[in-house]
C-alpha cells in the first residue's frame, strides 16, 4: 500500500521540504508502505532522493492561486484529485492544502503550522505590505473556511506542541499526537573539533537581533548565515556537508529568532554536538532545547549576551555535548516515522 505525501512545495533549504522528504525515506526503509511525494511545484534535484517516488504537477501557486486558498478556495488543488482516488494513505503536510478535504475525508492533516498566523508577524507584514492589507481583511472569514476544512479530516497531527496549540486555537481542533519532523541523525553527526567561535544562523530575508549580534561580534569570534553582521565573518553559500561542519566545530550555535513552530537548526546544531542559545519563549526551540543540558533559553537579550558571553569565556562541561547528540536523537527519522506510522497502522483505509 502506498503513503502519499502531499504538500505545495519541494525546494532547497525549506524546513517543510526537508520533513517531508525525511518522512519518505524513513516510511520506505521502516515499513512495507511505498511513500510517494505529490508536490504542486519542485525546485530540487529528485535524484538525489534515490528510489523515493516524486510526482510534480508542474502547479506552483501564484499571488492569485494563494489569495484564494487563503480565502477557503479548493479550486487551486484540484491537480491533486487525480492521486486521491488510488488506494492509499494520505498525509497533508502544508498548511496551504487544507481545503484538500473537500475532495476526500479520510485523510490525515499534519499541521507545520497556522497558515493565516503569518499575518499576526511584523517581519512579514511590514516585507510584504500588500499581501497583508489583502490578507488581513479576511482573517475572520479564513478561520472560519478553514476550520471547517479541519474538522472533516480523520486525524489531526502536529509538528510541535507549539504547532498543537495554533491548530487548537485557529482551528477548534486539538491535534491527537505530536510527530516531530524527522532529523537525519546520520549525516548532522560530530564530524570536528571544537573551535573557539560561536555560529549565528538567521532567517534569510527576516533578520531579528541584529543589534544584539552586532554587540557581541565586538567580543567574540562570530560567523554568521543569512545576514551580514559587523565584525563577523558572514558566510553566503554554504553546502550541507559544511553546515554540518560547521555545527560541530563551533563552540556554539546561537539562534535568536522571536518564533518558529519547530525549527531544524537547533535540533541540527545539537545533533553535531553543539548546544544552542536561544529565547526562551520562542516556540519550537524553546521547546527542543533541554535549558541547561543541551543549549540555554534567554528570557531576553541582555540574558542572551551575558550566557553568550560566558560560554565563550568559560566554555561548558564535556557532558553538554554528550547531552545535546542525545536529546537530538529523540528527533531522528526512526523515532519519529515510528510514531508517526503507528498513528497510521490505526487508520483504516
Amino acid at each position: 500500500m502506498k503513503i502519499f505525501l502531499l504538500t505545495s512545495h519541494l525546494k532547497e533549504r525549506d524546513g517543510a521540504s526537508r520533513a517531508i522528504i525525511n518522512f519518505a525515506k524513513g516510511i520506505k526503509r521502516l515499513s512495507n508502505y511505498e511513500p510517494v511525494i505529490v508536490s504542486l511545484s519542485v525546485s530540487l534535484d529528485t535524484s538525489k532522493l534515490g528510489n523515493i517516488e516524486v510526482i510534480n504537477l508542474g502547479k506552483s501557486l501564484g499571488m492569485f492561486s494563494s489569495f484564494r486558498i487563503l480565502l477557503g478556495s479548493s479550486s487551486p488543488l484540484r491537480p491533486f484529485r487525480k492521486y486521491m482516488l488510488e488506494d492509499g494513505k494520505f498525509i497533508v503536510a502544508t498548511d496551504d492544502l487544507v481545503p484538500l478535504s473537500e475532495f476526500k475525508n479520510d485523510l490525515v492533516y499534519w499541521s507545520q503550522g497556522v497558515l493565516i498566523s503569518v499575518f499576526f508577524w511584523e517581519p512579514f507584514y511590514r516585507k510584504n505590505k500588500l499581501i497583508s492589507v489583502l490578507g488581513s481583511s479576511f482573517l475572520l472569514h479564513n478561520t472560519i473556511k478553514f476550520s471547517n476544512f479541519v474538522r472533516k479530516y480523520k486525524i489531526v497531527l502536529a509538528n510541535s506542541k507549539t504547532s498543537a496549540v495554533y491548530v487548537s486555537l485557529f482551528y477548534n481542533r486539538p491535534p491527537s499526537s505530536v510527530v516531530y519532523p524527522p532529523l537525519d541523525t546520520d549525516f548532522f553527526k560530530p564530524s570536528k573539533s571544537k573551535e573557539k567561535f560561536v555560529l549565528a544562523i538567521l532567517k534569510r530575508g527576516y533578520p531579528s537581533h541584529i543589534e544584539l549580534l552586532s554587540k557581541l561580534a565586538e567580543k567574540v569570534k562570530m560567523k554568521v548565515i543569512g545576514y551580514k553582521i559587523p565584525n563577523a565573518e558572514y558566510l553566503e553559500k554554504v553546502s550541507d556537508e559544511e553546515l554540518r561542519d560547521l555545527y560541530s566545530s563551533a563552540l556554539v550555535t546561537l539562534y535568536p529568532v522571536d518564533f518558529e513552530y519547530f525549527g531544524y537548526i537547533p535540533v541540527e546544531s545539537m545533533a553535531s554536538g553543539t548546544p544552542v542559545t536561544a529565547f526562551r519563549y520562542s516556540g519550537g526551540p524553546s521547546e527542543t532545547i533541554i535549558d541547561g543540558e543541551s543549549g540555554w533559553l534567554a528570557s531576553d537579550e541582555e540574558e542572551f549576551y551575558r550566557l553568550t558571553m560566558k560560554i565563550y569565556s568559560e566554555g561548558y562541561p564535556e557532558d553538554v555535548t554528550i547531552k545535546s547528540r542525545k536529546r537530538a536523537e529523540e528527533f531522528s527519522i526512526q523515532k519519529q516515522t515510528k510514531l508517526l506510522l503507528s498513528i497510521l497502522d490505526k487508520l483504516k483505509v
